[in-house]
């Protein structure tokens, strides 16, 4: 049983190749891969420059030449008539224009 295990065991590592752990083959990888991605991101940067360059891309688009009115008028109209109907009384109470009887 064993010795038919250990043929197995061979056959099959002869099939799969296991390599040995390599850290120095693997980091080198991982600096090959990020370098890369690197250069990458530096062509894209430059394609983006060239694009708003150009005004191909992120074009800003003027505003209608009709502004909004912030104010409501009704309600300003409103608060208008209330401060001049208040300088109106005030006026009257100025100039003595008694509206009570003096109680004495």
């Amino acid at each position: 049983m064993k010795e038919t295990l250990k043929k197995i065991l061979n056959k099959l590592k002869q099939f799969i190749p296991f390599k040995k752990m390599d850290p120095h083959n693997n980091w080198r990888n991982l600096l090959h891969f990020v370098f890369i991605i690197i250069i990458l991101l530096i062509i894209f940067s430059f394609y983006l420059l060239y694009k708003i360059k150009n005004q191909k891309i992120f074009q800003v688009v003027p505003k209608s030449a009709q502004t909004e009115v912030l104010i409501n008028e009704k309600l300003l109209e409103k608060v208008i008539g209330s401060f001049e109907e208040r300088e109106f009384k005030e006026k009257e109470i100025k100039e003595g224009v008694n509206l009570y009887k003096d109680p004495s």
